[in-house]
């Protein structure tokens, strides 16, 4: 007769969630490690505890009911969590060598942890580069240890520009690309517009996914659509297009300068800080064909200024700013015209 795997006990669910809320690395790391002393299996105490623990977060601080400050502090208890779990976990000394990174400029860097620890504890060789990977070490890492493949990482969508040029620079080498993050949807078709060799969809599934993968891939192909053009002038030019729209908002609603001196998480900063965001977002749909991804974009942000007061019209302020400032790339303004 088959023994019940263990599961997570509600009990280790609320000290977790407790320990996490207070900013209680030691407690964090009682509660997981309680888990695992009762059997239940890695994979569960990751996916149970911590990653939905900082999903919560993340809607906390979306809802404005936590801070910036509070939203890290709980993030810096699920790393301290998995860096714990992962003190258990043996090195192994044979199976697939695979290289596990962000995306450039993606800060989000426990996605990537939680999987290189299931891929560990599942036998695998795994180099961890860490958080915003730059193009030039992930090369400099795939030449130094030969992987299997590359495993990147993507929470947001301003990052898929970025993940394509990573794309390119990976299968360059001939070495098979695995995307997988909240960035790619739930389906992998932005993944695949960007080239991707495969997509995961969990963590739990990226070992059967890189059991499939070729041995050996070739150099990404250019996209060609217009879109693909745009979006590479959008990129070049983010920080000045970014610059401009933020000045035509603030003339727009009459906000001036003043957001030097408020608070981080007042609307009109996270207004300010959210617009190159958006800017990168139209750069991701226009490469990736999936109109949604600006879409989404814009419904979030408008959600989260909603929630702190912000004026009813600061996002179609922004809007018509960006499309003004991009009437010469016409793909971008049927974007943004029908979101």
């Amino acid at each position: 007769m088959t023994t019940p795997t263990a599961t997570v006990a509600g009990a280790e669910l609320d000290a977790y969630w407790t320990a996490v809320a207070a900013g209680d690395e030691r407690a964090a790391c009682a509660a997981a490690a309680a888990s695992r002393d009762r059997g239940v299996p890695l994979p569960e105490v990751l996916a149970d505890l911590v990653v939905a623990a900082q999903r919560r977060v993340g809607d906390l601080w979306a809802a404005n009911e936590w801070t910036v400050a509070r939203e890290h502090a709980a993030t810096a208890v699920g790393l301290a969590v998995v860096r714990r779990l992962g003190a258990d976990v043996p090195t192994p000394v044979s199976g697939p060598v695979l290289t596990v990174a962000c995306v450039e400029r993606e800060w989000h860097a426990l996605p990537a942890m939680v999987v290189a620890l299931m891929l560990r504890a599942r036998g695998c060789r795994v180099t961890q580069l860490g958080a915003s990977t730059s193009r030039d070490h992930l090369v400099s890492a795939i030449l130094d240890t030969g992987p299997r493949a590359v495993l990147l990482s993507a929470s947001l969508t301003s990052s898929l520009p970025r993940v394509r040029r990573q794309v390119e620079a990976v299968r360059g080498t001939g070495t098979p690309v695995v995307l997988g993050g909240r960035a790619f949807g739930n389906d992998g078709r932005r993944a695949q517009r960007l080239g991707a060799t495969a997509y995961a969809g969990s963590p739990e599934v990226v070992l059967e996914v890189v059991t499939a993968l070729p041995l050996h891939v070739p150099s990404a192909g250019p996209l060609r659509h217009p879109g693909a053009f745009e979006a590479r002038s959008i990129e070049a030019e983010s920080d000045t297009i970014s610059r401009d729209v933020l000045l035509a908002t603030d003339a727009a609603l009459g906000l001036g300068h003043a957001d030097r001196d408020l608070a981080t998480d007042d609307w009109r900063v996270v207004l300010a800080t959210f617009v190159p965001h958006v800017i990168d977002c139209v750069a991701g749909a226009l490469l990736t064909e999936d109109p949604t991804v600006y879409a989404e974009t814009r419904g979030w942000l408008g959600g989260v200024l909603a929630v702190r007061g912000a004026a009813p019209q600061a996002v179609s302020v922004v809007e018509q700013a960006l499309a003004q400032r991009l009437h010469d790339h016409p793909e971008a303004v049927r974007l943004i015209a029908g979101a």
